[in-house]
């Protein structure tokens, strides 16, 4: 290991150095099979020629142009492509270089939507009680799962919290399903909210690795929104992790007919390829600032990075000219249902979830739904034990709440072949069994 980096993880990690396709090959031979696409954004797998092709080109026009002095025509074409995909109603997006600061950027324009009204007051933000916005100080501010700022614990105050749709373990009382009582304790929780002095409310599209992957129940979004506008609240979509095509639709919250005020993106919308993300605003809330603030100055010195921006548009080429979208919603279904089998199997996993290539498999004690003792790091252990079989998973420690839960993230590139897929089952149910063989079970 280099003794000039400081160290990303505390485990060993081999050195890579080649990549193609969902395979990652290092410098003592091995290849892995890359069962997480990285943090969910290589979206696109490695090696990609279209990829590679838009890099090189836009290298030799036009590398940096800073948005205050010059227009860009990638940015200028990306951001209408974004506002394309999301649809009727959204129209203005700025540029970042990823998620973190795509979140904080979107939380500057609620709190500016509400202050060129008169209403500065309007500076407090909601979010999910076991959720992840990002790893700068304000999106860490945002985040609701504890683990992510506990070294930084004087510097982080958090922010109102509710709880996230999760319906694994949810008591129900009697007659109700588990979406029925998700909703129930939505509407419950917003009630108790200060939404006076409340900007925004922030959820992820789909949960990730904060909450090992919730998809929100049928009905949740809606209600989310109609709360919002009764409440005069804003609603932020967060699909850093879900979005462009990861769960079978551009966006994850098009899987409901509820439409955001703001959305806020990054890693798939490069497919990897380059350190990007963004916001976009609803026509409705770009009037509201534009009234007040026809430029916005909350940007940095690579917003609308032209380089950036190619890539991201030739991401989007990518997903349409191969149809990603389609292979995502048709081969997620089938992975899902192949991920159950192998968990049932190894009979460590209490809950397979997900939708499209975007799946949580958390750990619990053999029939049981219970989480199993925090002191064995089972998802740490799985992380490794993983990469023991050459296959890399994402991990979501802590995903029950209250200091307890494990589970590993399973979300391969969208244009998987259909042999690395199964080469990747196959690697995971091998590191299962060694999981449940170290665990004694």
């Amino acid at each position: 290991m280099s003794a000039a980096l400081i160290p990303a993880s505390a485990r060993a990690l081999p050195l890579a150095v080649r990549a193609r396709g969902a395979r990652i090959f290092t410098a003592d031979g091995r290849d892995y099979i890359d069962g997480s696409s990285g943090p969910l954004a290589a979206n696109l797998g490695h090696g990609h020629p279209a990829m590679i092709e838009a890099l090189s080109r836009q290298s030799h026009d036009l590398v940096f142009a800073h948005r205050a002095q010059f227009r860009n025509a990638p940015a200028e074409r990306l951001a209408a492509g974004v506002a394309a995909r999301l649809g009727a109603g959204f129209g203005r997006s700025s540029f970042v270089c990823g998620g973190s600061e795509a979140v904080e950027l979107a939380m500057k324009l609620a709190h500016m939507t509400w202050a060129a009204e008169g209403r500065p007051e309007k500076h407090r933000f909601v979010s999910g009680r076991v959720s992840y916005h990002g790893n700068t100080l304000g999106a860490m501010n945002l985040s609701g799962q504890p683990r992510y700022s506990s070294a930084f614990r004087p510097l982080v105050h958090g922010e109102q919290t509710i709880s996230v749709p999760q319906t694994y373990r949810l008591a129900l009382p009697d007659g109700k399903t588990p979406a029925r009582q998700a909703l129930a304790r939505l509407r419950a929780e917003f009630a108790a909210l200060d939404v006076e002095h409340t900007a925004a409310v922030v959820f992820e599209g789909v949960g990730g690795s904060s909450s090992g992957v919730v998809v929100p129940p049928p009905g949740f979004f809606e209600e989310l929104r109609s709360l919002c506008d009764e409440h005069d609240v804003l609603w932020i979509c967060d699909e850093v992790m879900s979005g462009f095509g990861r769960t079978g639709t551009w966006f994850a919250f098009q899987h409901s007919g509820a439409v955001p005020d703001i959305v806020c993106f990054a890693k798939g919308i490069a497919g990897g390829y380059a350190p990007l993300g963004g916001v976009t605003v609803s026509d409705r809330v770009w009037e509201r600032i534009a009234a007040a603030h026809p430029a916005v100055a909350a940007g940095h010195t690579f917003t609308n990075f032209p380089l950036n921006c190619a890539v991201g548009l030739a991401a989007l080429d990518v997903i349409e000219r191969e149809r990603l979208l389609d292979r995502v919603t048709d081969r997620g279904r089938r992975l899902g249902q192949q991920l159950t089998d192998i968990a049932q199997e190894a009979r460590i996993v209490g809950d397979v979830r997900g939708i499209g290539y975007m799946w949580g498999l958390e750990f619990t004690l053999p029939g049981t739904t219970e989480p199993f003792d925090p002191a064995l790091d089972v998802t740490a252990r799985a992380v490794a034990t993983a990469a023991e079989h050459g296959l890399i998973v994402y991990p979501a420690r802590l995903c029950a709440g209250d200091a307890r839960g494990d589970a590993v993230i399973v979300a391969p590139p969208l244009n998987a072949t259909d042999d690395e897929l199964d080469d990747l089952l196959s690697r995971l149910g091998d590191s299962l069994h060694s999981i449940r063989v170290s665990l004694d079970i």
